[in-house]
């Protein structure tokens, strides 16, 4: 039995002292082994099958790292909302000011469609200044 404890500590070796879990796991296996002895196994076999169905620390650590990490992401703040929709309104300008040019040099021809292009690009800073607003309450 002393297999089972020493894959205990082999198994939580890098993890943070938890002897409260590490007994209680020990005692599971230890209940295990019993059982599968119990089923006709002799003990070498019932403590490697115990060992191999339980895993490793990757398969009860990795999605709790995968979450800690997706927690620890850069998250957007309110500056970062406030420096797209100056981005926006910037970018939305220079498109409405090419427009405009555009129309004067040509209004003879086309007519003056730059206001529905001006309108169309004006939802795009729009939309950043609602999600600025809600981020800010």
């Amino acid at each position: 039995m002393d297999q089972i404890r020493n894959f205990v500590e082999r198994l939580f070796k890098d993890q943070p002292p938890q002897e409260e879990i590490k007994q209680y796991i020990i005692e599971s296996l230890l209940e295990k082994v019993e059982d599968l002895k119990d089923s006709g196994l002799d003990e070498q076999d019932a403590i490697d099958q115990t060992i191999l169905e339980f895993g490793d620390a990757e398969d009860y650590y990795l999605p709790n790292l995968e979450k800690e990490k997706k927690r620890y992401q850069r998250q957007k703040t309110v500056s970062h909302y406030a420096n797209d929709l100056v981005f926006a309104s910037i970018g939305s300008l220079i498109v409405i000011a090419i427009a405009v040019i555009i129309n004067i040099i040509y209004i003879d021809m086309y007519g003056p469609w730059s206001a529905l292009v001006g309108l169309g690009v004006l939802f795009w800073p729009l939309s950043l200044f609602y999600r600025w607003l809600n981020k800010r309450k």
